[in-house]
This record gives C-alpha cells, structure tokens and sequence, in this order.
C-alpha cells in the first residue's frame, strides 16, 4: 500500500507541476476569467469521478473548494507578476510547511526521526531565499514574492477540512463543485470571453483536479505528512517550465541560483517523506 501511495503522490506532482502551463501560455491578463474556465475544468473531471466516489455532497469538501480557489487566484497573480519559476518553488515551500503543521498539530500524524522531519523543514527555509533572489529584474513586482507565499500557506490547507470530517474520496466532487459555483460568477463578470483563454483554463483545471484525485488517494493510503509534500515536487516541473520554455530566467547566475532553490526544497520534501 505504500508503493501505491507514493505512486499517486507522485503522478499528482506532475500533474500539478503542468497545469499552471496553459494559462501562462495564453498569459495571465483576465485573472477572473482564468479562474471561471479553470472551475469549468475542474468540475468536467470531477463528474466521471463521482461515478465511482459518489455524487454525496459534503460541507468538508465545499469549504476545501473555498479555499482553494483562494488560494488558486493569488497563485495567478503571484505568477503574472513573479513567473512561474519563482511562484512555483514558493508555493512548494509554504504549502509544505503549512500541512506539515496541520499534520503534527491536528492529525496526530508522528515520524520516525522528527530531527531528520525538522532537518528537512529546515532545508525548505534554506531554499527558499535562493527562489527570491535569484534574478534582478526590474519588471519584476516585489509584492508577487508576499502573495506566492500567502498562496501556498492557504494552500497547504486546502484539503484539512476534507481530512477532518474524514470524507476525502466523497469530498472530492463536494470541493469541485464548489471551486465551479464560486468560479461561473467569476467568468461571466469578466465579460471576456476569449477562446484561447478559456480553452487554456478548461485544461488547468483539469489537470489541477487530476492531481487532486490522486493526492487524495495518496492522503489515505500514506498520511498527509508524506503525500503532500511528495505532491509538491511539482515545483521541480513548474521551474523547468518557467526557466527553459518560458524563458523567465535568461542569465546562466540567476538560472542556479533558482534551480539550487528548488532542488534543495525538492530535497527537503523528500527527507520529509523519509522521517
């Protein structure tokens, strides 16, 4: 059951890892817009889902699609302003440090080394400065590094009301059709509706909620402790995707500096998942 778990949390990590893609595509002008298509994407994957977790709606599930979608739309703009190779290893870190602290704090989850589980914490920190500082740019806005953290510490949180009420398989459909309800609103008052943009978030979505189906999964075989941080590797695919096809960072300095960032979060996500 182990192997399964990790399996999951790993697929759900390249699924994450991709589907900010699409949208930084098309690029990120009509935030709202994006939002609403990405719901759309979102609840088109939950449906055949249902089918074998149930169509039950429950309130842990709704509260968790909140959440997310908060924590989605500052991702979004984090990334206009930063890219997605600095947003991305951001997220990672404070996603993992905020479930890491739900997990210990709420769910009683234990390690068999806290030193190496603190070790590893630790290395996130590290990480993380590398990420900010790793390329002068003037066109960059400071203020996408504050919001790509506030991002991923809601984030991190997104699927604790689910685990809470203990309904994690029947709470998906519940959060995808919250993410959609609050979403529709959101792209029919952007008043936009280009199809580029829409075909792009459809995607996202859909490949965002790939991932959650799988990290649920994962969350049930191995705890949140293990899977979300496996989960979060993703940053390693996102920062590939920012520096060497969007071509966010151009000079050989900030392109290490970046990428020692991420490779010492992805190491300590990884040491976390050993403790």
């Amino acid at each position: 059951m182990t192997e399964l778990g990790l399996f999951f949390a790993a697929f759900a990590a390249i699924s994450w890892g991709t589907f900010f893609v699409p949208v930084r595509k098309v690029g990120i002008k009509n935030i709202w817009q994006l939002q609403g298509a990405t719901s759309i994407g979102a609840l088109f994957l939950a449906i055949p889902v249902g089918y074998f977790w149930g169509f039950e709606i429950q309130l842990g599930g709704l509260v968790s699609g909140v959440i997310w979608t908060i924590a989605n739309l500052l991702a979004l703009y984090s990334v206009r302003l930063i890219g997605l190779a600095r947003t991305s290893p951001l997220l990672a870190g404070f996603g993992i440090i905020s479930s890491f602290v739900w997990g210990i704090t709420f769910f009683n989850e234990t390690f068999d080394s806290l030193i190496l589980a603190l070790i590893a914490i630790g290395l996130l920190l590290v990480g993380l400065p590398f990420v900010v500082n790793g390329e002068k740019n003037p066109y960059i806005q400071k203020k996408g590094y504050f919001i790509a953290a506030v991002s991923g510490l809601i984030g991190g949180t997104y699927i604790i009301p689910m685990q809470m009420t203990q309904t994690l398989q029947s709470g998906f459909f519940s959060s995808s059709l919250s993410i959609f309800i609050i979403g529709i609103p959101m792209f029919l008052l952007a008043r936009k509706f280009h199809k580029k943009e829409t075909i792009a978030g459809i995607i996202s979505g859909s490949l965002f909620n790939l991932g959650s189906f799988c990290v649920l999964i994962a969350v049930g075989l191995i705890g949140i402790t293990i899977a979300f941080p496996i989960a979060q590797t993703a940053t390693l695919f996102a920062v590939s995707w920012g520096m060497f096809y969007f071509r966010e960072v151009i000079r050989r300095r900030g392109i290490v500096r970046v990428s020692v960032g991420a490779l010492v979060i992805l190491f300590g996500a990884a040491l976390l998942a050993i403790a």
